[in-house]
């Protein structure tokens, strides 16, 4: 990789992990959250901060309340070893690696360094998935429920995303779940093909609501 104009030339290796270190992988997942809320022109709404992204994760076994996984990019192959000073990846999340895969055409990513491991210095950050609980009484069964899944615009196209949401489907697979559920903008073509081709099944008949804000805060005093 030639690092003077930070392009990928002509092969690439990925990674998938957990989310495990506050002070190095949050400040990352921060930046990429930022990412996706002006890509969906949600940013003027965002009040995610490192901080509270730390007093959210990290609360329970992974899966069993918010969960993080990171994607990272390298020009070189990433170790198959599992760390063992990292408990949690043997425990619940064992690494999703595809090393040395070849690109058909070059990736520039303007960010490389805005996006930089800070604990290895040839692994950028490319994406992330976020995933949570949930259960459908109609299966009696758990589920993952995936709120953001993000692959940053210069990685896009090449696979990435599919290593993503298979990382999470596998998970609940493995697990025993019933369901992975998530939404998509009804304007975003590229996710909803992307969906599909994952095997989604999409429900026309139902709306999303939501109740945030003061009308959420009108319940605050009600009792009894």
């Amino acid at each position: 990789m030639e690092h003077a104009n930070s392009t990928f030339s002509h092969e690439i290796s990925a990674r998938i992990r957990l989310v495990t270190e506050p002070n190095d992988d949050v400040p990352l997942l921060h930046k990429l959250i930022t990412q996706m809320a002006i890509h969906h022109g949600l940013s003027e709404y965002l009040t995610t901060t490192e901080a509270s992204l730390s007093n959210t994760l990290f609360k329970s076994p992974p899966f069993h309340s918010l969960t993080a996984l990171i994607l990272e990019v390298s020009p070189n192959p990433f170790p198959t070893a599992i760390p063992h000073e990292d408990p949690m990846m043997i425990n619940f999340f064992n690494p999703v690696i595809r090393n040395n895969f070849n690109l058909e055409a070059p990736i520039f990513d303007p960010e490389l360094e805005f996006f930089r491991s800070t604990k290895n210095h040839d692994v950028y950050v490319a994406g992330h998935v976020l995933v949570f609980p949930s259960y459908n009484g109609f299966f009696a069964k758990p589920g993952l429920n995936l709120d953001q899944l993000f692959v940053r615009k210069c990685y896009r196209g090449i696979g990435l995303g599919k290593m993503l949401f298979s990382a999470v489907a596998s998970v609940a697979a493995s697990m025993g779940m019933g369901m992975v559920d998530w939404l998509v903008a009804d304007w975003n073509e590229e996710s909803i093909k992307f969906y599909e081709k994952m095997g989604a099944h999409y429900v026309n008949d139902y709306r999303l609501c939501k109740l945030y804000g003061e009308k959420l805060q009108q319940y605050a005093t009600i009792s009894g």
